[in-house]
C-alpha cells in the first residue's frame, strides 16, 4: 500500500467517527433533560400534597371551630356606666347565658387588678337578649384607679364556655385633694418619732388612698429654711407588723404594743365601763430621725401618687428640741394642732374613719368624682 491509500484510509476513518461523538452527546442530554422532568413532577408531587394537608388542616380547624362556636357564648355589647351615679347598661347577645355581674377592682400603679372587688352588682339574670341595665352604689368609693367589669356566666352544668369580661376604666378622686395630715413627735436625746395620726390613716384609707407622706424639717418658725425632709409610701403599712382591720369601728389599728415599749405612750379612755388609762408604744407606723442637736420646725403632708388628685395642704408645723446625746426612756411628745389619740377599745388601740370631721379637706366630706378613662 503506499503512501496516498494509507493517507485516504485515516481521513475516511475519521470521518466515520464523527456521527458516533454527536450521538452520544445527544443521549447524555435526553438523560439530563429526563433527570429534571422528574425532579419538577416530583416537586409537583410534594407541592400537591402540602397543598392537600393544609387544606384538610384547615378544614379540621373549621369543624371545631364550628364545634367551638356551638360551645362558646357571646359576650354582651354596649356596656355603658356612669362612674358618679353607678347606673348601667348593656345589651344581652345570647339567649344562652346563665347570668352576670357588675364587678369593680382596685387596680395598682400599673394597672393590674389588685384583691377582691370593692363593689358588686347582684346577679343580673341572663337567659334573654336585649337590654338590662340597673344602678350599683358607688357613694363611698375610694379614691384611684378601677377596672368596672361586666362578668358573663355560662349556667351551671353545662358545656358552655363563658367569654372574657367587657372591661371599662375609670379613676376616682380626680381634681380633689388629700385631707391634711396630723401628726404626733415623740423626742428624746438627737433623736425624733414621727407618728401620722391614726384618724388621717384611716380616713385615707377608708375614703381616699394610702398616699406618700413627706416629712420636713426647718430651721425657722416660718418653715423657709429646710433642714431635712424625707418621704415615704404609707402603702406598706396594712403590710407591716401590728395593724390589723376592725370591721366593727370602721377603722383600724395601725400598730401598738400594750404596757411595752421604750417609749410608752399614755391616754386617756372613756368607755362604758368608765374613765381609764392605758399606755402603749407606737410600732409599724412610726418614722425615726436622728439629727444634730437643735431647735426644728417639722411638717408632714400627703403627696399625690397620680395625675388626678391632688397634693394635701402641709400640716401645722411642731416646733421640737433635740439635744446631745442618744434616745433614753424620757421622751417629750409634741403634736399638731388637730392630732387625737387612738381610741382603747375592743382590747386594742384603733381609730374609726369619718369621725374627726373638723379635719382640713376632711374626706367624709368630699364628694366622690369619677372619670371614665380611654
Amino acid at each position: 500500500m503506499n503512501k496516498k491509500k494509507i493517507t485516504m484510509l485515516c481521513l475516511c476513518a475519521g470521518l466515520a467517527a464523527v456521527p458516533g461523538t454527536a450521538y452520544a452527546q445527544e443521549t447524555a442530554e435526553t438523560e439530563i433533560a429526563a433527570e429534571v422532568t422528574q425532579e419538577e413532577t416530583a416537586a409537583e408531587e410534594s407541592t400537591e400534597a402540602a397543598a392537600e394537608e393544609t387544606a384538610a388542616d384547615e378544614a379540621a380547624a373549621e369543624e371545631i371551630a364550628a364545634e367551638n362556636s356551638d360551645t362558646q357564648l357571646q359576650a354582651p355589647t354596649d356596656f355603658v356606666f356612669d362612674p358618679n351615679t353607678g347606673e348601667y347598661s348593656f345589651q344581652m347577645t345570647d339567649e344562652r347565658m346563665g347570668y352576670y355581674f357588675i364587678r369593680i377592682y382596685h387596680v395598682d400603679e400599673e394597672g393590674n387588678e389588685t384583691g377582691e372587688y370593692v363593689v358588686s352588682s347582684r346577679r343580673i339574670k341572663g337567659g334573654s337578649t336585649g337590654e338590662a341595665s340597673g344602678t350599683l352604689d358607688v357613694s363611698a368609693m375610694p379614691w384611684g384607679g378601677y377596672h368596672i367589669n361586666l362578668v358573663s356566666f355560662a349556667p351551671a352544668g353545662t358545656d358552655y364556655s363563658s367569654p372574657e369580661a367587657v372591661t371599662l376604666k375609670a379613676h376616682y378622686g380626680i381634681g380633689k385633694a388629700l385631707e391634711r395630715p396630723e401628726m404626733l413627735i415623740l423626742t428624746s436625746g438627737n433623736q425624733a418619732e414621727l407618728i401620722v395620726d391614726w384618724y388621717s390613716l384611716s380616713d385615707y384609707l377608708y375614703y381616699e388612698y394610702l398616699p406618700d407622706m413627706k416629712f420636713t424639717f426647718y430651721s425657722d418658725a416660718e418653715c423657709t429654711q429646710e433642714v431635712f425632709s424625707d418621704t415615704v409610701d404609707l402603702a406598706a403599712l396594712p403590710d407591716g407588723d401590728g395593724y390589723e382591720a376592725i370591721p366593727p369601728a370602721n377603722g383600724s389599728a395601725w400598730g401598738f404594743a400594750m404596757n411595752q415599749g421604750e417609749h410608752l405612750y399614755t391616754v386617756t379612755s372613756e368607755s362604758e365601763q368608765g374613765t381609764q388609762e392605758v399606755s402603749f408604744s407606737f410600732i409599724n407606723n412610726i418614722f425615726t430621725y436622728t439629727l444634730d442637736a437643735g431647735t426644728y420646725y417639722v411638717t408632714c403632708q400627703a403627696l399625690s401618687k397620680d395625675e388626678y388628685c391632688l397634693d394635701s395642704q402641709a400640716s401645722t408645723a411642731v416646733e421640737i428640741v433635740l439635744t446631745e446625746g442618744e434616745s433614753t426612756e424620757e421622751f417629750t411628745a409634741a403634736s399638731t394642732e388637730l392630732w387625737t389619740d387612738p381610741a382603747y377599745g375592743f382590747q386594742r388601740m384603733y381609730a374609726s374613719a369619718g369621725v374627726q370631721t373638723d379635719r382640713t379637706d376632711f374626706a367624709g366630706d368630699q364628694e366622690v368624682y369619677g372619670e371614665l378613662l380611654e
